[in-house]
């Protein structure tokens, strides 16, 4: 029994100095840390929209597919010939899609869907660099039957070119900054510890500023749509952390 208990007394013996040496080296350790500053920078660069992209829909219907289909036939070949007028260039089109599917109607009587008609719609997908005349294909377009216009996407070029320039306006913000939080710190700022960027808006956002209709259409008066581009912004973001140097103390 004596024996047992200097042994165990040896263990707690030991414990204790673990537990000594593991908090000296704590307090070592946070002696010696070094202070830093971190601190984030971001910056935005602002290009001219360069293209626009959109479709103009043409929606038919009736009794059957294919007379639902005739008749989307024949608007969109009067659609397409107004908007060959208005100086659409075969190569602004980029695609179309034909969808011809029944509608159902929910029916109050059977409290069931029934079907009621036939939809065909036909996708035309325009892209140009002349900004100056969307408007004009979207009045072409729906002065001779096309049904819906989608949102319009604008889209800038050197995209990349940009966003590095923004990378850089990043940087110089955040280490003005940084020298700044060192200055009002009492020292001053010393060797870059990290370097660090995350890509906010990638692509870049685009987003339509709006479609202005200059005025209600009334009899004798052609009213045009004019649509004002969007600027593109390319926005950058970084992360970055500096030695902090205190002043000396003065003895």
């Amino acid at each position: 029994m004596a024996i047992q208990s200097r042994m165990l007394g040896a263990i707690v013996v030991v414990s204790a100095c673990t537990i000594l040496n593991h908090a000296a080296l704590a307090q070592q350790a946070t002696s010696n840390a070094q202070p830093q500053i971190i601190v984030s920078g971001n910056a935005e660069i602002f290009l001219p929209a360069a293209k626009a992209s959109f479709s103009i829909g043409i929606m038919t219907s009736a009794n059957s597919a294919n007379a639902a289909n005739e008749e989307n036939a024949r608007v969109s070949k009067s659609v397409m010939e107004a908007l060959r007028v208005a100086h659409l260039k075969p190569e602004e089109i980029t695609g179309s899609r034909l969808v011809v599917s029944p509608r159902y109607d929910y029916e109050e009587k059977s409290r069931r869907p029934k079907r009621s008609v036939f939809e065909a719609t036909n996708t035309i997908k325009i892209e140009t660099e002349d900004l100056t005349v969307i408007g004009s294909y979207i009045d072409a377009a729906l002065s001779t039957g096309a049904t819906d216009i989608s949102d319009i996407e604008f889209a800038a070029k050197d995209i990349d070119v940009a966003r590095r320039q923004a990378l850089s306006k990043a940087v110089s913000s955040a280490r003005t900054d940084a020298e700044t939080i060192a200055r009002a710190g009492g020292g001053t700022l010393g060797e870059l510890l990290s370097l660090s960027t995350e890509r906010t808006n990638q692509p870049a956002g685009v987003s339509l500023e709006e479609i202005v209709v200059t005025g209600a259409r009334r009899a004798h008066e052609q009213v045009s749509t004019d649509v004002i581009p969007s600027q593109i912004k390319v926005s950058a973001r970084i992360d970055a952390r500096w030695k902090f140097i205190p002043a000396p103390v003065q003895k």
